[in-house]
């Protein structure tokens, strides 16, 4: 039986890629949860910092799950670091300026003087725990994410020129969704478009070198980019 770093990316639909998908997500929404809740429950820790180490955890699993394969793509990432480095952050700008144009136009005219949920809850946690803020924003979620919105997530659709377009979708969806506690917030679903395009650059730069750390390294610029502004901020 192949090992799951071994399996490689269909063109289309995989069965076992989107079992290795299912297997993921089980771990990335269920183990949160179970640590978190051990964390907060029975020992009193505050529900952010319960969250935390569940999602260290996580980033743990992920690693020993897929540690061969990352440790080669990290190989060849170092080893053309300069073309590889520039690469990165040609995607990460032309995501991150369709970003921000969005962003502008829904918070002028769409949500004047609002910004979205995610950032909100990011504001909320790096103001009150701004060290282990930085380890969960610009380290453990780069990480997690990535291996789920592009790495699973080709596994499950395939590696083919629609998978930038899914991946965007889906993670800037998911990233939208943290907004919607009710029918009435449903038009928080247009932070999609910013998120989505963020996500579109990610998942272009990953399918285009077929390495993980092309779009990793994209998604760490970005985060850290956005904690140095927000520890600014707050």
């Amino acid at each position: 039986m192949k090992m799951l770093y071994e399996i490689e990316d269909k063109k289309w639909f995989s069965f076992k890629g989107i079992g290795i998908a299912v297997l993921m997500l089980a771990i990335y929404f269920g183990v949160p949860q179970l640590v978190g809740g051990l964390f907060y429950y029975k020992l009193g820790l505050p529900e952010m910092l319960s969250v935390f180490i569940g999602n260290i955890v996580v980033a743990l699993i992920f690693f020993l799950m897929f540690m061969p394969l990352l440790i080669k793509h990290f190989k060849e990432y170092a080893s053309n670091f300069s073309d590889s480095f520039h690469d990165s952050l040609k995607y990460w700008g032309i995501g991150l300026g369709i970003m921000v144009v969005t962003n502008l136009i829904l918070n002028v005219f769409v949500f004047p003087g609002e910004i979205a949920e995610n950032e909100e809850l990011n504001r909320s946690f790096l103001g009150l725990y701004p060290l282990i803020g930085f380890f969960e924003v610009s380290l453990l979620a780069p990480f997690i994410e990535e291996m789920i919105f592009r790495f699973a997530l080709r596994k499950a659709w395939g590696y083919n020129k629609y998978y930038p377009l899914i991946s965007g979708l889906v993670f800037g969806l998911l990233h939208a969704l943290t907004g919607i506690n009710s029918i009435s917030d449903l038009p928080y679903l247009l932070y999609t478009i910013p998120y989505g395009a963020l996500g579109y650059a990610f998942g272009y730069a990953y399918n285009k070198s077929n390495n993980i750390f092309s779009s990793m390294v994209c998604h760490f610029l970005h985060n850290t980019m956005c904690f140095v502004f927000i520890v600014l901020a707050v």
